[in-house]
């Protein structure tokens, strides 16, 4: 530099300053920003399916874990670390959530405390105690090979065991377990109550909600439960549960009702209620379960007064989780969603107009998605990291999962092979194999199938939208309604661009009318009709359309997370 701040210009033929003896325009000097190396530029379709694998996959993850905070976990040499909040867990045996879970509880509710219940009988020994055995000799019993996956139905016990500790570990990972509430749960007098409250406090969580607990120490006021926030819209709601005990002859959940709607409320009301009443495989008990319940909330709208006044309006979400009468047997769930002294949301209400449903629905979507949630998220995933099962755990790795975007070695007629990219791919249930069309390098596209395994056919049923990496909106077992038909159109359309819509709509006559509406206001009339025309063509009437904002949550009894390791416990016999 000659002087502060001023560059010394170097002659081309000078040597150059670096000091490698080599003339300034050999060395440095010709270096320019013509002649610097640029980064090579991605293939734009390369990108693209990168892209929508990325997408498919968190949809997948989703699909699994619910709405809260993701599975944050690792193998570290040899180690699977999981993070829970600001703690973290490590063993070497744990191969699926399920694993995790298991011991996840006992150190959370303390290992003093399980040996010493364990070490009661039967008839004093805490419930979580009594799961915690039986479910580890149920699961002994499929073990075929120690270390090695094996999957297993799912009774009530291991429902509820498993159920509790992934609803702590909700609890723990997105806000805090307290420790009153740990207290109540080790308490047998408590312990139904604070069960239900901290089923409660997992669905909301995996539904997306933040929650706040009330402050349990204060015996002065009457207080709700927790404080649910949707963040989508910012509306709060005050939360209350009531769980019935066991063995009751009646439906009638009046009681339950009254003490939730005493305590003070400074939201929206939700109250949940546990029916508990036994369910088997018939369909005709639980529509008369639902039934003897809404009947015993809608003959109280009138009359129910609190404190002398007429009771307030609330949402009212009526669950039964019979695991206390299917100990060893698959757990049938329900639940059913009902807006007490609320006119526009009743459980079975039918609407003949989409638009009305639809605006119905956006009215209510904090809780018409938080039912979607419960019984989409109602048992724990067996994964960490979101993948199907089927796939994860597979010991079967000579023929690798088709994901569009990838390349395959392909047969070229001749016993030899060549290579083609995946670029489209279909499942043929009854043929049991997929139909895919495959790029070659020489650009030609070539068709080939490829043979399924009923691994592969049960993976396919439980992810048809995401089964080759990309997502693929598709309707298998999912259209069960009209709104479910709007919303698969809806999402095949929604984003195709303003022009392409004017031009399927042409030729409809209020075509100028159209033309005024918004990108996102013409998808929807565009979807809406499409319904309209499907329905025409089918043969539904109109007005048999369900609005979807009081439907029943069905859910049969799952396969065990649907794959999990099952390890034997020195003490389960004690």
């Amino acid at each position: 530099m000659n002087g502060f701040g001023k560059k010394q210009k170097v002659g081309r033929n000078a040597p150059c300053p670096c000091g490698s003896g080599k003339k300034f325009k050999k060395c440095h000097g010709g270096v320019t920003a013509q002649s610097s190396p640029k980064p090579p530029t991605p293939d734009p379709e390369a990108l693209k399916t990168k892209l929508e694998q990325i997408a498919a996959f968190q949809k997948q993850r989703q699909q699994q874990q619910g709405f809260g905070k993701s599975i944050v976990s690792t193998v570290f040499q040899g180690y699977r670390i999981v993070a829970v909040g600001s703690k973290l867990f490590h063993s070497q045996t744990w191969k699926t959530f399920h694993d995790f879970l298991y011991d996840y509880i006992k150190m959370l509710l303390g290992s003093d405390w399980g040996n010493a219940e364990l070490k009661k009988s039967r008839e004093e020994r805490h419930p979580i105690l009594n799961w915690y055995h039986d479910a580890t000799v149920y699961m002994n019993a499929f073990i075929k090979e120690r270390g090695k996956v094996h999957d297993a139905p799912a009774t009530g016990v291991v429902s509820a065991y498993l159920g509790l500790a992934y609803d702590l570990y909700s609890l723990e990972h997105n806000a805090k377990v307290q420790s009153i509430l740990l207290n109540r749960l080790k308490n047998r007098k408590q312990f139904y109550g604070a069960f239900y409250e901290t089923y409660m406090a997992g669905a909301l969580i995996r539904a997306g909600f933040d929650i706040e607990f009330e402050d349990e120490t204060d015996s002065i006021t009457s207080h709700c439960e927790l404080t649910a926030t949707f963040p989508k819209t910012g509306n709060k709601f005050s939360v209350e549960a009531k769980m019935r005990l066991p063995d009751k002859s009646s439906l009638d959940v009046g009681n339950q009702l009254y003490e939730a709607l005493k305590k003070d409320a400074k939201h929206t009301r939700l109250i949940f209620i546990e029916v508990n009443v036994p369910d088997d495989a018939d369909d005709r008990r639980t529509v008369e379960v639902l039934g003897g319940v809404l009947k015993s909330l809608r003959t109280r709208e009138e009359k129910l007064t609190i404190k002398g006044l007429p009771a307030p309006p609330a949402y009212v979400i009526v669950t039964n989780n019979p695991y206390h009468y299917s100990q060893n047997t698959p757990c049938k769930r329900c639940a059913l969603v009902e807006g007490f002294k609320m006119p526009d949301f009743k459980f079975g209400d039918k609407y003949s107009d989409i638009r009305a449903a639809l605006k119905l629905r956006e009215k209510h979507q904090e809780i018409t998605g938080l039912m979607k949630s419960m019984a989409a998220h109602g048992f724990p995933p067996s994964t960490f990291d979101g993948e199907i099962p089927e796939f994860a755990f597979s010991e079967d790795k000579s023929q690798g999962r088709l994901i569009i975007g990838n390349k395959y070695g392909l047969p070229d007629g001749k016993g030899g092979e060549i290579v083609g990219e995946l670029q489209h791919a279909v499942v043929m249930e009854k043929e049991k194999s997929a139909f895919g069309v495959y790029k070659l390098s020489d650009g030609k596209q070539e068709m080939f199938s490829c043979p399924l395994t009923d691994e592969e056919l049960a993976a396919y049923r439980k992810y048809p939208d995401t089964f080759f990496g990309v997502d693929k909106p598709h309707t298998r077992g999912g259209i069960t309604d009209p709104l479910d038909l709007y919303d698969w159109f809806f999402n095949c359309y929604g984003q195709t661009p303003k022009e392409r819509l004017l031009e399927l709509m042409k030729n409809y006559p209020d075509y100028q009318y159209l033309q005024t509406l918004s990108h996102e206001e013409l998808a929807s009339v565009y979807c809406e009709r499409l319904v309209y025309a499907t329905l025409q063509r089918t043969g539904v009437p109109k007005d048999r359309m369900s609005a979807l904002v009081a439907e029943v949550v069905k859910e049969t009894a799952k396969p065990l997370a649907d794959k999990l390791t099952a390890k034997p416990e020195a003490n389960a016999n004690t």
